[in-house]
């Protein structure tokens, strides 16, 4: 079988506390407001001359260096997921490409906001089993605060910058014991827009109360169902990070044990597609997930779209 053998994540070096952000933003909020109601205590934001390539640069090297060989020219694959990319063409996957040095691979993006990383390895997964050999990047990476209206408390609070990056092994198989459901419906209220045409040009808006809802009611039992069918014997969840609360009201409604779905939004804010991967960096770094073959891990997702997805597998 195919086999995830590394993982790397980034953050921007600049912390910036809630207190902090209030008093450079001027929002009318506190951190103890931010804190209580999503659980977040800072977030890391790139510097102005930081692009988001550089960004997703740094967690793919950060997971090649802890692989320790150079496999570079052996990469078949780059999928990267993001919702913070400002340019059309070339894709910021070709720029990680560029950046690293690969002379030769298939490298794209997918653009699933909040649900992308889960998005991207479905479809990394599904196309690395024509790969005999060689590997396959996986990366979530978003550079939030390009995109975000520091007027607008209902947004402005709740993101961060940070990539995190898988790295896996190709052998014509897939990766063990994996299985997924992805889905969208239509988002007809524009719950998460970034909307070329408004008067804030490639500024994020979004109805929290909408989005909340939309967790709480299909989510959650469509995660319930999966994992009663899939992965009833997962040892990890690793929800997508976009709020403390959501993660509580997850746990409770799936009756698992809260350690099983750790969390890392105090820390980090909600950085997007980048969320399931810093965290499970995280994990892998702090001893909690071994990429040895015996841990069984469930992803999931959501966001923009409305799209969501669950996928498991054995790492």
């Amino acid at each position: 079988m195919s086999k995830i053998v590394s993982t790397g994540s980034y953050l921007p070096a600049d912390i910036v506390t809630n207190t902090q952000l209030v008093e450079q933003t001027g929002i009318d909020s506190s951190d103890e407001w931010i804190s209580q109601r999503t659980g977040i205590k800072q977030r890391h934001f790139a510097s102005a001359d930081e692009s988001l390539a550089h960004i997703a640069s740094k967690a793919v090297e950060n997971a090649l260096e802890r692989y320790g060989q150079d496999i570079r020219d052996e990469i078949n694959l780059i999928v990267l997921a993001t919702m913070s990319s400002h340019n059309p063409t070339p894709a910021v996957a070709s720029q990680v490409q560029d950046i690293l040095g690969i002379k030769e691979t298939w490298a794209f993006d997918i653009s699933g906001a909040c649900a992308g990383f889960v998005m991207a390895t479905e479809v990394a997964e599904k196309i690395s089993r024509d790969y005999t050999s060689g590997y396959t990047l996986v990366i979530g990476a978003e550079k939030m605060s390009s995109i975000l209206d520091f007027s607008d408390r209902s947004t402005s609070i709740l993101f961060g910058d940070g990539a995190g990056a898988v790295l896996i092994q190709n052998d014509g198989q897939g990766l063990p014991n994996y299985r997924s459901e992805l889905s969208s419906i239509p988002d007809r209220k524009d719950s998460i827009v970034v909307d070329p045409e408004s008067d804030e040009t490639d500024k994020m808006t979004m109805s929290g109360h909408d989005v909340f809802n939309f967790v709480v009611r299909k989510i959650i039992p469509s995660l319930s169902r999966f994992i009663q069918r899939e992965a009833s014997d997962f040892d990890y969840l690793l929800s997508h990070q976009a709020n403390e609360r959501l993660v509580g009201i997850m746990v409770d409604k799936l009756e698992i044990d809260v350690e099983k779905a750790p969390v890392n939004i105090d820390r980090t804010a909600n950085t997007s597609a980048a969320s399931i991967p810093i965290l499970w960096d995280e994990l892998i770094q702090d001893g909690t997930l071994k990429l040895q073959g015996s841990q069984k891990v469930v992803l999931t997702g959501f966001g923009g779209g409305l799209s969501w997805g669950h996928v498991t597998f054995d790492i």
